[in-house]
């Protein structure tokens, strides 16, 4: 993941369940989702998706909610130290602070010298995990949205991807 909080933010993501990759772009308090990548968290949460093959280069608008795209990388109001998970990530060493609710937990590792920033979220929901890696701290990058004619709703694609006209 990528993030400015003057550009937004950029994810790729690579299923290790089915090897499915996407990426999820956020600007301006729009996602815009890759219908590949959608489509395969849609069915690994149980739901009957079949992807049309001309919408592998379409994009899913949705919103963050309130705090729009710096939800992507917050850190829960919950979070306590936990330094049995403290190390590294990608030579940087990190502290630990971890939040659990019912069958939610979160492990975020954060830069534990100079400026502090997240570096690693270890997410678990429902027994399914998964784990954002950011990148690039302070680099400039710029966020190219797709174009109209490369986006759809969600309910659009709900429609396309159940195979309703």
């Amino acid at each position: 993941m990528w993030s400015d909080p003057e550009q937004g933010l950029r994810l790729k993501a690579t299923s290790s369940e089915t090897g499915q990759s996407g990426e999820m772009l956020c600007k301006e308090g729009t996602t815009y989702t890759s219908a590949p990548l959608l489509a395969d968290s849609l069915r690994q949460s149980g739901q009957n998706i079949t992807l049309p093959p001309d919408l592998t280069d379409v994009y899913v608008l949705g919103t963050p909610g309130q705090q729009g795209c710096s939800s992507f990388y917050a850190i829960a109001e919950t979070a306590k130290a936990d330094p049995a998970q403290d190390g590294s990530v990608n030579g940087v060493k990190t502290y630990a602070v971890a939040a659990a609710s019912g069958p939610t937990s979160d492990v975020y590792r954060i830069a534990a010298e100079e400026k502090p920033y997240l570096l690693q979220l270890r997410s678990s929901r429902d027994g399914r995990t998964s784990t954002t890696t950011y990148d690039s701290f302070g680099d400039k990058f710029t966020i190219n949205v797709p174009s109209d004619d490369k986006t759809m709703t969600m309910n659009e694609f709900r429609r396309r991807a159940s195979g309703r006209s």
